[in-house]
């Protein structure tokens, strides 16, 4: 997708009006209006954007108008559902002493100016594994299906569009920030009125969204919502939280200078500060990532792990992890790999041809993906996540 620095710039524009409830620009006059669309929808902020347009003298064409208000009106529809279903769960796992924390943009949405302007995909919350039995039961009982089991989190389904991620872990046990993460419950307080709903401190919560928000930006890249939810958190947080205590924490695993980064990119984007030549690169990097990241920033990123490879041993090693993944990814897709692992080569053959069947298109695509990459893709990626303050 390209993305054109005119629309780019009058989106952030329009983001930000929204969120300081402020009187919009009109746009530029030579804005291409289909491509700020879809933009915004790439980056799953159309639904926002419409909250502003009405103030607009000069508006967009009816078309595109139309478009705009269709994704409004899913936002709140959709956002209704989840709030419903999630406070339903919630309470029955209150009732069954499961102790759990509800996480990221569940949490996050609340503090944007209306609930619907943070979509999500589906809804993450934290269990503990050992109650996994009573979990799966409630959850079928609610009329969810269990789509996927295994891994760092079980996936539950109910209809039209209620995704929610049952998470033992936070984060992948091969991460960097496995460790800290893993010791999440030591920090977990009971949230008030409750006996077995959890929530962190704004502090971890924030150190959190932070590891969170790293993931995806050092692995493919992130989106326009996770620099806005980190503004956003700022906002309502910034003078009541520790941020010696933060720095502390952040030092621990490495990401203080890249979190300073951030937080000062949310603020060239949504508070009109000076912006320099490393937040630009980050900002097109953003922009041209999408909601969580594009495949190629991801390839990029897991070949540059070990800088001593050279590009050819990089890309053949990768090929053997995308066509012959390891056990514990496998068992997401085949759980009886679980009590018969000796059948992982079978289940490679077998997923094999499901994808050359079912997605050729997609597998294709990922092989040539590969393929394409060259050592500058590599040096430059590489070059600003290390200016950036990523060290992995």
């Amino acid at each position: 997708m390209t993305i054109i620095q005119l629309e780019r710039g009058y989106l952030i524009h329009l983001l930000s009006s929204v969120l300081h409830d402020a009187q919009p620009q009109n746009p530029p006059e030579n804005l291409d209006w289909e491509k700020l669309y879809k933009l915004s929808t790439w980056h799953s902020v159309s639904n926002m954007v419409c909250y502003c347009l009405s103030k607009l003298s000069s508006k967009p064409p009816q078309d595109i108008m139309v478009k705009f208000y269709n994704d409004y009106k899913k936002g709140i529809a959709k956002e209704a559902t989840q709030h419903i279903i999630v406070e339903q769960v919630l309470k029955i796992f209150e009732e069954n002493h499961i102790a759990c924390m509800p996480l990221k943009g569940y949490l996050i949405k609340y503090l944007y100016p209306q609930p619907d302007m943070r979509l999500m995909v589906d809804v993450d919350i934290l269990f503990k594994n050992e109650q996994k039995k009573q979990v799966k039961k409630l959850m079928l009982g609610l009329g969810f299906t269990l789509e996927s089991e295994g891994g760092n989190h079980d996936v539950y389904y109910k209809k039209p569009f209620m995704n929610i991620e049952m998470h033992r872990r936070l984060i992948a046990e091969n991460s960097p920030y496995s460790d800290y993460l893993n010791k999440v419950w030591d920090r977990a307080i009971l949230k008030t009125g409750y006996k077995c709903i959890y929530q962190l401190s704004h502090e971890d919560f924030f150190v959190y969204i932070m590891i969170h928000l790293t993931k995806h930006y050092a692995n493919g890249g992130t989106g326009i919502r996770s620099i806005m939810d980190i503004w956003v958190y700022n906002k309502h947080y910034r003078d009541k939280m520790d941020w010696e205590y933060i720095q502390a924490e952040l030092e621990k695993i490495q990401l203080w200078k890249f979190t300073k980064n951030i937080c000062r990119l949310s603020e060239i984007w949504f508070e009109s500060r000076e912006s320099n030549e490393l937040y630009d690169e980050m900002t097109a990097y953003i922009f041209s990532s999408g909601v969580c990241g594009i495949k190629k920033h991801s390839i990029v990123s897991s070949m540059n792990a070990d800088k001593k490879r050279s590009i050819g041993t990089a890309k053949q090693i990768y090929r053997l992890k995308l066509f012959f993944p390891g056990l514990n990814r496998m068992k997401i897709s085949y759980p009886f790999l679980g009590k018969l692992p000796f059948l992982l080569p079978v289940c490679w053959v077998l997923r094999g041809v499901k994808c050359l069947l079912f997605k050729p298109k997609h597998t294709f695509q990922m092989i040539n993906d590969v393929d394409s990459i060259s050592e500058a893709d590599m040096a430059k990626i590489q070059n600003l996540h290390e200016k950036a303050g990523l060290l992995k």
